[in-house]
């Protein structure tokens, strides 16, 4: 978690997306964004990509039953997230802190 001292996070989005078998908008450009949190709570893997379209087996996966991501302010993307799954049907829980 980032010191609230150096990296104070004024709001907080905690959403899902259901990731399907094309390449799926996670969340948009955020210039704002603090922290993110991508959790996969699906039975199958998810595939993450920064800036692109999401491709199987390529980018950072997330395995399944709880597979996560964390980025603060240490490594920061201010960019778009897209994710892809086989199945077409899993579920990514995002939380975003932004300033």
């Amino acid at each position: 978690m980032p010191d609230p001292r150096i990296h104070p996070i004024t709001a907080v989005d905690d959403t899902f997306v259901t990731v399907l078998a094309v390449s799926t908008l996670v969340r948009a450009v955020n210039t704002s964004r603090a922290e993110l949190d991508l959790v996969n709570d699906s039975d199958e893997s998810i595939y993450l990509s920064r800036g692109a379209a999401a491709v199987l087996n390529s980018g950072m996966r997330l395995n399944a039953n709880g597979g996560a991501y964390h980025m603060g302010p240490e490594n920061i993307y201010y960019g778009a997230f897209y994710a892809i799954c086989a199945g077409g049907d899993a579920n990514l829980c995002v939380s975003e802190g932004s300033v």
